[in-house]
């Protein structure tokens, strides 16, 4: 007996020891790996300055990404002894005795870790780490990271002086608005060198860092202010201030710079856009598109502010080269025609920027890139204007959104150019919203060129208001809410709305067959010579048969609807719609040929009624401009090039059927046959009769069973939309002879 227990911890000891040696081997790898990447860099990965490029399509630079200010590097011994002070007391205190690593900081970090299921990395970080972070590694948050952190920061300690190490992470830490080290970040906002900075100014700037986005002196001073307190605080603990510069100091109110702009309204912003929010997905951000309750759109914007940040910071950091599809042909057409249409257009507001603005969008059809984004109008101001209002103004659409809300689900529940609807009074559904309305009839083609709001209101309560908006989710329109989910959502009437390039690429999906691909102008995008890019794939959003016949009444549009100003072009096509929101206060045009979708607004930043503002005014004429010169040498002249093979008597299966006035020819819509049943309701039932019948037909002669399954769905959905119950009856029992035969 005792043998054995002597074995067994022979070989307990055995295996403890052995686990010991594994985990020194895999520690002194982890950490021979460190030191030859912090050797390798050498002191000048620390100061040097190499900036991020845009280029365009044709290789020619389209910007340099430089910080806000100037990047000064400051040696050790020109840092204010304050900075080192405020740093040492808020992110390390205990950076003078520890290795790079503090053990209790890791052990709580890891508990956070635990706690958490593995979703959250916070805490522990000493100011070695941080440095070694900010410099060597991405954002992501993962444990692996974390144990990359922890060997290079004890890389660096072993290789570097305390005094080293201060002065490299003081002169890479950032500080928000481009501001990378202590000495851009004290003009940036107060116009000082860091040297003239009182103790106050000194640990208001020291509070950024901790969290760029969140202690923006600019956008959230107060949260900045109160930071700098416990900053104050802890350096009167740590015996850096006396109880009288604590007092003062915290009595003081700072007065900070405005941001000098660096950006104007030019396509390099929306390239920087598309860089940034590619990087976040990549580091594991989870974007979301709709949004069940305001407390969780608020949660998710600061979450998402504060990724976009640190992706900013990173491609600000130096070294990418992110190449884009922007054409500064397309561009400086779009660009010309919005000014040229706006010209009359001179009232400024305070800021000196013109009142009635624009923006737009083109994007190539085949590759799906935007090759051309206006974000205003050119204008030569003392001050540049940062806001490009291409992606980062978001506007109700107005009718413009009919097609992808509305009338591109329905084709999907079978109805068809010559389905029936009802010319339901819009202000009386507003009042009685759960209530069954009726209204002249009125055909889906009719309702869609004339862009009538009756109809698309009931055809939206038929199909569901969370149906259509469904669609609006799967092409990412970022900003849906759960007070979307209401009727008038048909005529454009968003919480938050949407902007041209999210519409654009909406559009284009109807034009390349029903897929769509998130916008972008990214074509690839290097870091220090390695590719980062991957294309995202397409995804299906309408159906093949629901996009063509969408195509085919957007053609309508323009040949005889709101948009016949436009008018057709006899050798490429013409696609589109017009939008116009309550008191003229946002005009629209989304317009497809088959090259190309453009998609332009016209409004006012602050909205306001704009006299003779329409879809079919102003976006109209500027999209007019631009697609006589695209159109005119096309790659594409037509848009079944897009379309999958769809058998003919599919696609027109409505035009087989017989015409709405054949039904009791001669008699008024309004007559009557019996009570609460009119000659309007005898039509539209026997028209969707007739509907009905084919898709019956079809299926019984369908051998797929999946195929036979959707057709009998899409009758059944057109069964749901017949008034008389003698009709319904009839059309009730051939659905179930055909489910019959299954």
């Amino acid at each position: 007996m005792k043998k054995r227990k002597k074995k067994a911890i022979r070989i307990l000891a055995v295996l403890f020891l052995g686990g010991i040696l594994i985990c020194a081997g895999i520690f002194g790898i982890g950490f021979v790996k460190a030191s030859a990447i912090v050797k390798e860099s050498g002191r000048t990965i620390f100061s040097e300055k190499e900036n991020s490029y845009i280029y365009g399509d044709d290789g020619q630079v389209l910007a340099k990404l430089n910080t806000g200010e100037d990047r000064v590097y400051l040696e050790y011994d020109q840092i204010p002894e304050a900075v080192v002070q405020a740093f040492v007391a808020v992110e390390d205190r205990r950076f003078y005795a520890h290795p790079g690593v503090d053990v209790m900081g890791i052990l709580r970090s890891m508990a956070v870790y635990v706690r958490s299921g593995g979703s959250t990395i916070q805490g522990g970080s000493t100011i070695t780490q941080q440095l070694a972070r900010t410099v060597f590694l991405s954002n992501e948050v993962t444990i692996e990271r974390k144990v990359k952190e922890i060997f290079l920061a004890m890389a660096l300690e072993a290789r570097y002086s305390k005094e080293d190490i201060l002065e490299f992470y003081i002169n890479n830490v950032y500080f928000a608005n481009g501001n990378y080290g202590i000495e851009a970040a004290a003009q940036s906002y107060f116009g000082r060198s860091s040297a003239q900075l009182d103790v106050s100014e000194v640990a208001l700037l020291c509070a950024i860092p901790n969290s760029p986005t969140w202690y923006d002196p600019r956008a959230h001073l107060d949260h900045t202010l109160m930071r700098r307190d416990k900053i104050l605080k802890n350096m009167r603990e740590q015996g850096y201030i006396t109880a009288q510069e604590l007092d003062i100091a915290q009595a003081e109110t700072p007065v900070i710079l405005e941001k000098k702009s660096e950006w104007k309204n030019d396509p390099s912003s929306y390239a920087l856009d598309c860089a940034v929010r590619y990087l976040m997905k990549d580091s594991g951000f989870s974007f979301v598109w709709y949004f069940a309750s305001d407390e969780e759109y608020r949660d998710y914007k600061a979450a998402y502010e504060q990724a976009y940040e640190k992706e900013k910071e990173r491609i600000y950091r130096g070294k990418f080269k992110i190449y884009t599809s922007l054409n500064s042909k397309i561009q400086n057409l779009l660009q010309e025609q919005t000014d040229n249409t706006l010209t009359k257009f001179t009232d400024v507001g305070d800021d000196g920027v013109y009142l009635l603005q624009s923006a737009g969008t083109v994007i190539d059809n085949v590759t799906g890139k935007v090759v051309a984004v206006v974000g205003g109008r050119s204008q030569t101001l003392s001050e540049s204007h940062t806001l490009n209002r291409a992606y980062q103004s978001f506007r109700q659409p107005g009718s413009s959104i009919k097609p992808l809300l509305v009338y591109g689900p329905a084709l999907e529940k079978g109805y068809s150019a010559s389905s029936v609807l009802q010319n339901i009074s819009v202000e009386e559904l507003k009042k009685n919203p759960s209530g069954e309305l009726t209204g002249s009839p009125m055909q889906l083609d009719v309702a869609l060129y004339k862009s009538e709001n009756g109809p698309a209101c009931w055809l939206l309560k038929q199909i569901g208001v969370s149906n259509g908006l469904s669609y609006l989710e799967k092409m990412h329109f970022s900003r849906l809410m759960y007070s979307d989910q209401n009727i008038v959502s048909a005529l454009g009437g968003f919480t938050y709305g949407t902007n041209v390039i999210e519409m654009a690429g909406a559009y284009r999906s109807f034009a390349v067959g029903g897929t769509h691909v998130d916008p972008t102008c990214i074509t690839s995008m290097l870091y220090d010579g390695k590719e980062l890019w991957t294309e995202e794939k397409e995804t299906e959003v309408y159906t093949a048969k629901a996009s063509q016949e969408m195509i085919r009444l957007l053609e309508g549009v323009v040949q005889s609807g709101t948009a016949r100003r436009l008018g057709q072009n006899s050798q490429v096509p013409r696609a589109g719609k017009t939008g116009t929101t309550n008191d003229n206060k946002d005009g629209w045009f989304c317009c497809m040929i088959p090259d190309y979708t453009v998609s332009v607004w016209v409004g006012c930043d602050n909205p306001q009624r704009v006299p003779g503002l329409s879809g079919g005014s102003y976006p109209l004429t500027i999209v007019k401009g631009v697609i006589e010169q695209l159109d005119d040498a096309p790659k594409v002249t037509n848009f079944a090039a897009f379309q999958k093979t769809i058998a003919e008597e599919d696609l027109t299966f409505s035009k087989e059927v017989g015409a709405y006035d054949s039904y009791l020819p001669g008699r008024d819509d309004a007559e009557e046959l019996s009570p609460g049943y009119t000659v309007a309701n005898y039509r539209q039932d026997h028209m969707l009769a007739d509907q009905i019948d084919v898709l019956l037909n079809q299926a019984m002669e369908e051998t797929d069973a999946s195929k036979k399954s959707d057709l009998i769905t899409q009758a059944e959905a057109l069964k749901g939309q017949i008034f008389g119950r003698t009709v319904s009856g009839e059309v009730e029992t051939k659905i179930a002879y055909v489910k019959g035969q299954q």
